[in-house]
């Protein structure tokens, strides 16, 4: 027997043209029209700048760890052009050699000023991780717009002075290479300008949030006082009571006590007729 081929169809309803006017053709989807009230965006701008700042923290603890890693390190490597002996320096450690520098300050001080700066970009973002970390606590102060300026503020004065401590010691390598040696940077040196990289980003992102935050102040009628952990167990987030919601309540204990008047005037008023 023979197989009957099954055919499919689609249904295409007819649909009302009007002449010259082609917007039956747009289809149209189904939109919300419940606008989200202002207490939920209010937490969501809290959420979103907290996780920011967690961004930022991250980062800044991964640049300081980076500079504390590479700083007992090498980050030059200098070639004697008489002998070709290969001799090898850093921020912090010496080749002990008579072409070398050593710990004795000398002018101009490239070397010491170098190492001062090192230490003040260090304890910038030090300050500045500390505050991060610190904005994750409950707390209410800490939610305010100024925090991100601060971090901001820290995080730039923090690569300036990473850049001003690269830039020293570069003079401080040319210095003592002039005639004799000729150098060259090892990759430790490199990873110090990714910190400064990364200095630069957390300053940016925190103005960033800083702006936003400005934008979306905090609402009075919403009260932030009880906190409870978010699902992290990192970030605060705020437990709320609105004020509407309280003044509702009264609204319907007014109105529940009323029907409770009004049923009991009829119930005394059927009682008096059937006397």
């Amino acid at each position: 027997m023979e197989r009957k081929e099954q055919t499919m169809t689609f249904y295409s309803p007819e649909v009302i043209k009007i002449k010259g006017d082609l917007r039956y053709q747009r289809p149209t989807l189904p939109t919300n029209q419940q606008s989200v009230s202002t207490q939920k965006r209010q937490q969501y701008v809290n959420e979103a700048c907290t996780y920011i700042r967690m961004f930022c923290g991250s980062l800044s603890g991964f640049s300081v760890l980076l500079l504390a890693c590479t700083s007992p390190l090498n980050l030059v490597q200098f070639l004697v052009n008489n002998n070709g002996l290969e001799l090898k320096a850093g921020l912090w450690t010496l080749c002990y050699h008579e072409l070398c520098w050593s710990h004795t300050p000398k002018p101009p001080y490239y070397l010491q000023y170098s190492r001062a700066l090192f230490l003040i970009s260090i304890l910038f973002m030090l300050i500045s991780l500390g505050l991060l970390l610190s904005s994750c606590r409950p707390a209410e102060r800490m939610m305010s717009a100024e925090l991100d300026l601060k971090v901001s503020m820290l995080s730039f004065c923090s690569a300036v002075s990473l850049l001003l401590c690269l830039n020293l010691f570069l003079a401080q390598v040319e210095l003592y290479t002039k005639n004799a040696m000729e150098y060259e940077f090892l990759w430790t040196y490199y990873l110090s300008w990714c910190s400064e990289v990364l200095y630069i980003c957390v300053g940016i992102i925190s103005f960033l949030n800083f702006i936003t935050f400005q934008f979306h102040p905090p609402d009075e009628g919403v009260s932030a006082d009880l906190w409870q952990k978010s699902r992290l167990g990192i970030g605060p987030v705020p437990k709320t009571l609105s004020a509407t919601a309280e003044r509702s309540r009264s609204e319907m204990q007014f109105l529940s006590g009323r029907q409770e008047k009004l049923q009991n005037v009829r119930k005394g008023k059927l009682a008096t007729t059937r006397l």
